[in-house]
């Protein structure tokens, strides 16, 4: 499944030079019309927008595994951390996780809810393949909203691909 892309629509601004008067102010940017809008665009898959989080959450968690783009796989990082976290599990009765799945902002809501999810399954998967009780391992999606770092680019994106490992 490919996930939707941005689209950008700019208004055409026309400056006019009228008569050698330096003064006049150039018209306002117009709107395209709708029938200006290619149909492509027109039908661009929406993406949330959230503000960034508050403080208490942008604070870096050393159990959070992070994520290719696009991509719900393991990999030797998340492995080793998801290693750490299943030898406390099992060395503590009491203790039981959350596991939530996050995405960046890039593809619908319903398309990182989804992949928020698998992100989640595979580390509870890879845990119960590694010994701890699957009772233990609670699993949610967050999709894009909940984004840890703040910013569009491709630094802070690769930041919110990403499981977070709390205890509950």
């Amino acid at each position: 499944m490919k996930r939707g892309g941005w689209f950008v629509l700019s208004g055409l601004v026309s400056v006019v030079a009228a008569g050698g008067c330096s003064h006049q102010t150039p018209p306002a940017p117009q709107q395209p019309t709708a029938a200006e809008i290619p149909p492509a665009v027109k039908a661009a898959p929406r993406v949330a927008r959230v503000e960034a989080p508050p403080a208490a959450m942008q604070s870096t968690d050393p159990a959070s595994i992070y994520f290719d783009f696009d991509s719900s796989l393991l990999g030797a990082d998340a492995r080793n951390t998801l290693a750490k976290v299943a030898t406390k599990l099992k060395d503590q009765d009491a203790t039981a996780i959350s596991v939530e799945g996050n995405c960046d902002e890039l593809g619908t809501v319903e398309y990182n809810l989804a992949l928020g999810q698998q992100r989640a399954d595979a580390a509870k998967q890879y845990l119960v393949r590694m010994g701890v009780d699957p009772r233990k391992v609670q699993t949610a999606s967050y999709g894009s909203q909940r984004p840890r770092y703040p910013g569009h680019d491709d630094s802070a994106r690769a930041k919110n691909r990403r499981d977070d490992i709390v205890n509950r």
